[in-house]
């Protein structure tokens, strides 16, 4: 939002025209009411074909809207253990191996989620795959229980039936207040 150098009017939003051989910020009603031309110049980027370039707010060159393709598997800390006692490997010997701390292995085994270059360890030195192909996060799985094509209907009253129920807060005390109620001065 911005202001209209032609008549004044803040907190509209404004387009490039040309007004008497000038380029002005107008509002949407100065050029429509005066019928100016617009100026739809695209602002021309040379970018190396090797790199990629965004252009907006944010950090110069990444593009945060990409999502990788493979995140950490769900059961990522029972895919450890599981290859760690398949190998005959005690938790002791997998972090010399892996030239770790024991900690760094009980606490992956526990679900607790390590670092990348933890995970990259415990790939190299256990032979397992612990990335699982992402699925986009906006998407829910929904199916039909008949054969008959699925309606909107139906996708919403499953989507009901995920939702649980939120439980009731037990009310505590307010700090300061006493249960009693007021203490009379004798």
């Amino acid at each position: 939002m911005g202001a209209c150098e032609l008549c004044g009017a803040e907190g509209v939003s404004t387009r490039m025209a040309t007004v008497s051989h000038s380029k002005l910020e107008c509002c949407t009603n100065c050029i429509e009411s005066m019928r100016l031309p617009v100026n739809h110049s695209t602002p021309v980027l040379e970018t190396p074909k090797s790199e990629t370039q965004v252009i907006g707010r944010g950090v110069s060159g990444i593009d945060i809207m990409t999502k990788e393709e493979t995140e950490l598997a769900g059961d990522f800390h029972n895919r450890i253990r599981k290859a760690r006692i398949e190998r005959g490997l005690s938790q002791e010997e997998l972090a010399r191996r892996m030239n770790e701390k024991v900690g760094a292995v009980q606490k992956a085994e526990s679900g607790i989620r390590p670092t990348d270059k933890l995970l990259e360890k415990f790939s190299k030195n256990l032979g397992v795959s612990l990335m699982v192909e992402s699925l986009p996060s906006g998407h829910t799985v929904v199916a039909s229980e008949s054969n008959r094509e699925m309606t909107i209907s139906d996708a919403r009253s499953s989507k009901d039936e995920l939702v649980k129920p939120k439980k009731n807060k037990k009310r505590g005390r307010k700090l300061g207040v006493s249960r009693s109620g007021a203490r009379s001065r004798r």
